[in-house]
């Protein structure tokens, strides 16, 4: 309880920090953007690349990646059943109920509430809903695009292949799968690669809470097709959340921590990736983005104030 309140307690500082400095216009936009690329370049690589040195790529595993990637299809059937009835925004709604910003937000708050040494149970998570993010929904953005008009049918496998995270993410599993006693020296044995973990990629949390925190300044722009979608993503997520924290985890035999884990992977926000790759009702889209992530740091604080996460 006293560590879990101690890291809340840290990550509101930061983010209260980001949000004054934004205010104040010491941490403009170009400077955001900056260091959304250190962490996404660098310090998200890094973290990323020593969870999953840490991961053993085995059935349970596999079957666990599996069926993260079929909730995601789950929620994006019922994001676009939202759509018909309560008649918010079509395709946006559909595409904001899938995936979860694990990259940016989830592994930073995990690593802050319960250290490094456990993101490994995060990693075994977050593994098939990176698969889908970076197929299936890549793959509805880029139809979207074409049913505006705007472009033709074209997968951005250049992004996709250029993408740090995704290979700090394949050379972790790869190394783990051939190589297991050299990836755990690696990750933890050797006192000097588990200082540039700790320090560089230890920097991602405090980096991410800032960037979150000036986000939050520029305001959000509410109406009641903002707060159906957020309120049903979240009732959503928070159901699917609990049925594999306590269903679905223990029953495959995974520790304590990956159901942790699997519940702060369900209440996070829509991947911010969407904006990039979709460029229809952007206004829309960023709201959403911004008042989940506040929901979404809130669910969590009070998730794990109560030992859930």
């Amino acid at each position: 309880m006293e560590q879990a309140a101690g890291s809340l307690l840290s990550i509101a500082i930061l983010m209260v920090a980001g949000y004054a400095l934004a205010r104040r216009g010491w941490l403009g936009e170009r400077a955001v953007e900056g260091l959304k690329r250190l962490i996404t370049n660098l310090t998200l690589p890094l973290l990323l690349f020593r969870a999953f040195l840490q991961l053993r790529p085995n059935g349970r595993n596999v079957l666990l990646a599996a069926l993260v990637f079929a909730a995601c299809a789950v929620m994006g059937l019922l994001g676009a059943l939202l759509s018909r009835v309560a008649r918010t925004p079509k395709p946006e709604t559909r595409l904001l109920f899938q995936g979860f910003e694990a990259g940016m937000l989830g592994y930073a708050l995990y690593a802050g509430y319960h250290g490094s040494e456990h993101l490994s149970s995060f990693a075994a998570l977050d593994m098939g809903q990176v698969i889908y993010v970076f197929t299936v929904l890549m793959a509805q953005m880029s139809m979207a695009a074409v049913g505006r008009g705007t472009e033709k049918p074209k997968f951005p496998w250049r992004d996709v292949a250029n993408s740090k995270v995704l290979w700090a993410i394949v050379g972790g599993i790869a190394l783990s799968l051939l190589a297991p006693g050299f990836s755990e020296v690696l990750a933890v044995r050797s006192g000097l690669t588990r200082a540039i973990f700790d320090t560089v990629g230890g920097l991602t949390t405090p980096l991410v809470c800032l960037v979150i925190g000036a986000s939050l300044s520029a305001g959000i722009v509410a109406d009641k097709a903002l707060v159906r979608v957020v309120a049903a993503r979240a009732v959503v997520a928070v159901g699917i959340g609990l049925v594999f924290a306590y269903l679905i985890v223990p029953a495959l035999g995974f520790s304590g921590w990956h159901a942790r884990a699997a519940m702060m992977l369900f209440v996070l926000p829509p991947p911010f990736v969407i904006p990039v790759y979709h460029r229809g009702n952007e206004r829309f889209v960023g709201s959403v983005l911004t008042l989940f992530t506040l929901v979404s740091v809130v669910l969590i604080a009070v998730l794990a104030v109560a030992g859930v996460v």
